[in-house]
C-alpha cells in the first residue's frame, strides 16, 4: 500500500457549492483563471506525486473520511502526476458518460457523502497495489 499526501492550500471563489457532487483539484501551478474554479492542492512529496497511480479499489481520504475509488478516468493518474489535477466525483452511481480526468468516489464507513474542503484540509491518495 502506498500513501501519497497532499494539503489544500487555496479554494477558488467558484470552486465549491455547485449542485453537482464534484470538486476539481489542481496543483499550485494552476493559472489564475483555473484557480478561481478549483481547489488547489500541494503534494508533500513531488517524487511520490510523479509516481501516483490510482486504480479501482484504491481509496482517497479527505479529513478523516475515506472514499472507495469506483472508477478511474483514463487521464486521471497522468494528470495527477503532472498537474496535480483531478476531478473528484462523489457518487456511487456510474451511469452514463464518465469524466476521463476524474476519480469516482463512494463513501466508506459513515463518511460524508460530500466532504468539506477548507484551506489546510489533508488529502491522502491510498494505492492498494
Amino acid at each position: 500500500m502506498t500513501e501519497t499526501k497532499a494539503t489544500v492550500t487555496a479554494i477558488g471563489k467558484q470552486a465549491l457549492g455547485h449542485a453537482d457532487p464534484m470538486v476539481v483539484l489542481f496543483g499550485e501551478e494552476a493559472t489564475d483563471e483555473i484557480a478561481s474554479i478549483a481547489v488547489i492542492q500541494r503534494f508533500s512529496d513531488k517524487a511520490a506525486q510523479a509516481q501516483l497511480t490510482m486504480t479501482q479499489g484504491d481509496q482517497v481520504q479527505i479529513n478523516d473520511d475515506r472514499y472507495a475509488v469506483t472508477y478511474v478516468g483514463r487521464a486521471a493518474s497522468a494528470n495527477l502526476q503532472t498537474l496535480g489535477h483531478v476531478a473528484l466525483v462523489f457518487t456511487d452511481k456510474l451511469a452514463g458518460d464518465r469524466l476521463q480526468n476524474a476519480l469516482y468516489l463512494a463513501p466508506l464507513d459513515g463518511a460524508l457523502q460530500m466532504p468539506e474542503f477548507t484551506v489546510g484540509t489533508p488529502l491522502v491518495y491510498i494505492h492498494q497495489g
